[in-house]
């Protein structure tokens, strides 16, 4: 074979090789998503989560551009691969090293090398970075004014700062990552207090929902809706399938009695699908099969009864959703609007896409939770790298035990502008302290336009502090003076839960068996009398005979009574005041009966 011969054979074998190197791995890809694509259709979700991983770990805006630091790795690793193969051909060749042409190819490739593995670390450096910078964007840091001056909590912020522009910042940070500082206090949102814990209504809706078998509580979708009368609302979960089993329907407790309604999917609004339905029976296949750009945890799903009755209203299952998009070297998720299902004659869930939804078009939350604990997360970058990692900065939900179970993200809706919020009392981060130092809010009944503005309200230094856990200590303290019942506080306890409303004004439910009992309202700074409030007459402790329930205490700002209260004339009092002195006579009753021996035969 003559030289030339040679020479071609070696290239041609070089190449041969140099293709296999390369695309082996992309194939295997390609050939993967055909088989879940193709061989598994009907099961969605693989389509969907395969997809999602490859563009999350290689290609965050779906081609080369901005490709994530994993495929400029693999890209280093071929071009590795591309030197071993251009020596061996040029060995194999016997033109050696030499020529001008092979230290050309050679010094090309191991400059891209290098140029891979930097935009790969680069990558990697500021991964978590872009995360944080994608949500500080709609992050504000609300500081009050006067006072003891900046609040110790938000010094790595404000520290290094220059003046914004007087409306939406006053202060903007000077750190890589964007940071919003809005000199002005947390306005009196005036919130409303629930009657019934977490705990509780898992318990009731647990225990009484539910009249098929296949059926169970989808736990996650546990929601407190608030409505428009004065303190009130309800708790609602989906009563999910399983197997071949569909759903039934929306399960609703109103917080105060022991019977739980629900409203099931039959007849012309039959729904033929579960979230943990296996097979033709799947939802979430079929959600991931019509939209594969969409994904949800278990807590964005809520349900509702679209009626006055929940027995013979019909169940709304709603699903809070979010998009995985591009962001620099990687991805992140935005709010996305909802997945609104009903059902339909032939059992088929009849499913609507609003991208965008407005207060009041749904009662609820429409702003992804998940998206909020990743918002409240990432509140730590707001100083950069240096005030995160070195100073500590950001803050985290109580580790509280009243709280272990449900520590934030409370959805309350305000007296003063009639919208729901999500709440959440802070501590520092990667601190031992419990004290309260912030409150974070956003708004949960309006979804669309991407992310809605977190505000984290910073309490000052010279404001009462609050710790949960001392608040749980007053309130045990508080009842056991005014009932001679011992309580305990925390996880396993009858104190289960403790969460805000009003101005500086806490809650805190008293679970007797799983049921909420009694709640206790006192002030973070001890200046209003504690509220004790019976739910159902007599209060009965564990193992123990019912005491008699105690009068409620006097709240901060008492509704006026008549002249001469429950002893003056009835015809003066209005019906309220009527119902209330009915109640303490009733009361008072119950006490003497009570303390009477029995009678003897």
């Amino acid at each position: 074979m003559t030289e030339q011969g040679v020479r071609r054979g070696a290239v041609r074998r070089g190449a041969l090789a140099l293709a296999v190197w390369w695309l082996w791995m992309p194939l295997l890809a390609v050939l993967v998503w055909l088989v879940k694509h193709a061989v598994f259709g009907g099961f969605g979700q693989q389509d969907q989560s395969y997809v999602l991983l490859i563009r999350q770990q290689f290609f965050p805006h779906g081609g080369v551009l901005d490709a994530a630091p994993l495929f400029w790795f693999w890209v280093a690793v071929g071009l590795c691969g591309t030197v071993g193969a251009i020596v061996h051909v040029a060995d194999g060749s016997g033109a050696g090293l030499g020529g001008w042409r092979v230290r050309l190819a050679l010094a090309v490739a191991v400059l891209a090398v290098a140029g891979s593995l930097v935009r790969a670390g680069t990558g990697l450096w500021d991964d978590d970075k872009d995360e944080g910078r994608f949500y500080a964007a709609a992050t504000v840091l609300d500081v009050p004014a006067g006072g003891a001056g900046t609040p110790r909590s938000v010094l790595p912020v404000t520290e290094h700062t220059r003046p914004g522009d007087g409306g939406r910042c006053d202060l903007v940070g000077t750190a890589d990552v964007p940071a919003c500082v809005k000199t002005a206090p947390m306005p009196d949102f005036d919130f409303e207090a629930r009657t019934a814990s977490y705990a509780a209504a898992t318990k009731a809706l647990t225990d009484s929902a539910g009249l098929t078998s296949g059926t169970h509580l989808l736990g996650r979708s546990l929601h407190y809706l608030p409505d428009d009368s004065p303190g009130g609302g309800v708790w609602t979960a989906v009563l999910d399938g399983s197997g071949e089993q569909p759903m039934e329907g929306v399960a609703v407790w109103d917080g105060r009695s022991n019977s739980v309604a629900t409203c099931v999917f039959r007849g012309d609004h039959a729904f033929g699908r579960a979230f943990a339905g296996s097979g033709a029976v799947s939802l979430r296949n079929l959600l991931a099969e019509r939209f594969p750009a969409l994904v949800y945890g278990d807590n964005d799903i809520q349900g509702y009864c679209d009626g006055a009755d929940p027995r013979t209203a019909r169940p709304v299952v709603v699903i809070a959703v979010s998009r995985q998009i591009g962001y620099r070297q990687r991805t992140v998720l935005e709010p996305a609007g909802v997945l609104v299902l009903r059902g339909s004659p032939d059992g088929r869930p009849d499913v609507t896409y609003r991208e965008t939804v407005a207060p009041g078009e749904l009662p609820g939350a429409v702003y992804p939770t998940s998206v909020v604990r990743s918002q409240i997360h990432e509140v730590q970058w707001l100083g950069g790298r240096g005030a995160k990692d070195d100073r500590g900065f950001g803050y985290a939900h109580t580790s509280a035990a009243t709280n272990a179970t449900n520590p934030g993200e409370f959805l309350l809706r305000s007296r003063a502008d009639g919208h729901l919020y999500f709440v959440t009392p802070l501590v520092p981060r990667e601190s031992s302290s419990q004290l309260v130092v912030a409150f974070a809010v956003v708004r949960a009944d309006r979804a669309g336009g991407g992310l809605n503005d977190l505000h984290v309200y910073v309490r000052g230094d010279d404001a009462p502090s609050v710790n949960l856990d001392v608040l749980a200590s007053r309130m045990v303290s508080y009842m056991a003076q005014q009932t001679a019942i011992a309580i305990s506080a925390g996880q396993g306890g009858a104190l289960q839960e403790i969460i805000p409303y009003g101005r500086d004004m806490w809650r805190g439910f008293v679970d007797f068996n799983g049921q909420t009992q009694d709640y206790i309202d006192l002030s973070g700074d001890a200046t209003v009398t504690p509220n004790l409030v019976s739910l159902n007459g007599s209060i009965t402790p564990p193992g123990a005979q019912p005491s008699p329930a105690p009068s409620p205490a006097p709240t901060a700002q008492p509704s006026p009574g008549p002249a001469g209260g429950c002893g003056g004339d009835p015809g003066q009092l209005t019906t309220a005041q009527l119902a209330a002195c009915v109640a303490e006579l009733s009361r008072a009753l119950q006490g003497r009966v009570q303390g009477e021996p029995a009678p003897r035969p």
